[in-house]
C-alpha cells in the first residue's frame, strides 16, 4: 500500500512527538506522592529513620512521601502490599534482613518471594545486634558465658522480639559458635523481651544496639558483645563475638526494595535521592548517635549483590544450624 506525501508527513510527525514524550515520562517520577512501606510499627527507630528519610526526599521531589506502617505477620503484610503494588516507583518497601532474606528461609509459607517481587534499590543502613545479659547473670564476656552455660547444661535461656527474625537466628548461631546449649524465649515486642531479663525471667536478650543500648548504659543489663565484625564506632568499649570466634557476624541492616517491574530510570532516580538525603551531614550523625546506624546508601547493582551473598550465606548456616520453617 502506497502511502501518500502528506500522510507520511503526519505519522512522521507523530513518531517525533511520541520520542519525547517516552523520555519525558521517565524524568515524570514521580507525579504524585510516594508511599514508604515499613514492616515496623510506628514510634521505633527504624520508623523514626524512616520519617527522616522521607521528609528528606519529599523536599527534593516537592511530593509527599507517607510512612506506611504495616507490622503484621513478621513484616509479610507490608512485603506482600508492594509485591503487589503498581510498579512505577510510587510504592516502595524499607525492609530489613528479616524480611527480604531470613523469612523465606524461617517460615513455612510467605506470601511473596524476593528474587521474583522485587528489584533493589538500595541497601540503606546497618547496626550490629547487641548481646546483653541481666543483672543476676554472673557472666561479663563471652568466655564466662560459655563456662556458664556449660555448667548449667543447656539450662539458659535468651530472649529476643520474635522467633523468626535475626536476634534469634544471631542466638543460634551464637549456640553453635561457642558449643553450648540455650534455649530461645521468643516475646512479641523488644520491651517485653528486654524486661524480662532485666527480672531474671530470662538470662540474655539479643536485639538491635539502638533498643538495648539505653539499659546497658543505665546499668540494667550488662554487655557481653556486639554482632559486627569490628567494634562499633559509638560502642568502643563493647568487643565484638568475633574477637572470641574469628569470623562471627549478624548484622542487623534495612534496605529499599520497589516492585519488580519498576522502570530502571525511576530506580536509579530514587536510589540517587537516597543517597544524598542519607548522607547530609546531619542525618548521617543523627542516624550513627540516635539509631546506632552507618550509612551505607548504596547503588542498585551492589544492594543487588549483597542481598544474593546475604541469602547464600544464610541459607548454608541454617542448614547447618538444623533450623527447620515453623
Amino acid at each position: 500500500m502506497r502511502i501518500s506525501p502528506s500522510r507520511r508527513a503526519v505519522l512522521a510527525g507523530a513518531a517525533a512527538l511520541a520520542l519525547p514524550a517516552v523520555a519525558h515520562g521517565a524524568d515524570a517520577f514521580p507525579s504524585r506522592p510516594v508511599r514508604l512501606v515499613l514492616g515496623v510499627p510506628p514510634g521505633g527507630a527504624p520508623d523514626v529513620a524512616a520519617r527522616l528519610m522521607a521528609d528528606g526526599l519529599a523536599a527534593r521531589w516537592k511530593q509527599p512521601v507517607v510512612v506506611d506502617n504495616r507490622p503484621a505477620g513478621n513484616g509479610n503484610v507490608a512485603a506482600q502490599a508492594v509485591a503487589r503494588g503498581e510498579a512505577d516507583g510510587h510504592m516502595l518497601l524499607m525492609a530489613q534482613a528479616s524480611i527480604l532474606v531470613l523469612n523465606e528461609f524461617l517460615i513455612r509459607s510467605v506470601p511473596y518471594d524476593t528474587e521474583r517481587d522485587f528489584v533493589p534499590v538500595s541497601h540503606l543502613m546497618s547496626t550490629p545486634l547487641m548481646i546483653a545479659a541481666g543483672p543476676n547473670l554472673p557472666v561479663k564476656d563471652l568466655a564466662e558465658l560459655k563456662r556458664v552455660a556449660k555448667e548449667r547444661g543447656g539450662r539458659m535461656t535468651f530472649a529476643t522480639s520474635g522467633a523468626t527474625n535475626l536476634p534469634r537466628f544471631a542466638g543460634e548461631m551464637l549456640k553453635a559458635a561457642l558449643g553450648i546449649e540455650m534455649n530461645n524465649v521468643s516475646y512479641s515486642s523488644v520491651p517485653g523481651a528486654i524486661q524480662d531479663t532485666i527480672m531474671g525471667r530470662t538470662d540474655l536478650v539479643i536485639d538491635g544496639t539502638p533498643v538495648i543500648t539505653p539499659q546497658v548504659r543505665g546499668g540494667q543489663l550488662k554487655p557481653i558483645a556486639v554482632t559486627s565484625e569490628t567494634r562499633f564506632p559509638t560502642l568502643q568499649d563493647i568487643p565484638t563475638v568475633a574477637e572470641t570466634v574469628p569470623g562471627f557476624a549478624a548484622v542487623g541492616w534495612f534496605g529499599l526494595v520497589a516492585p519488580k517491574a519498576t522502570p530502571q530510570p525511576a530506580v536509579a532516580r530514587i536510589a540517587d535521592d537516597m543517597r544524598a538525603v542519607l548522607e547530609t551531614p546531619e542525618i548521617k550523625e543523627r542516624l550513627l548517635r540516635d539509631f546506632g546506624a552507618e550509612v551505607i546508601a548504596s547503588s542498585p547493582e551492589t544492594f543487588a549483590r549483597f542481598l544474593g551473598a546475604e541469602r547464600t550465606r544464610y541459607r548454608t548456616l541454617i542448614k547447618e544450624a538444623g533450623i527447620v520453617p515453623e
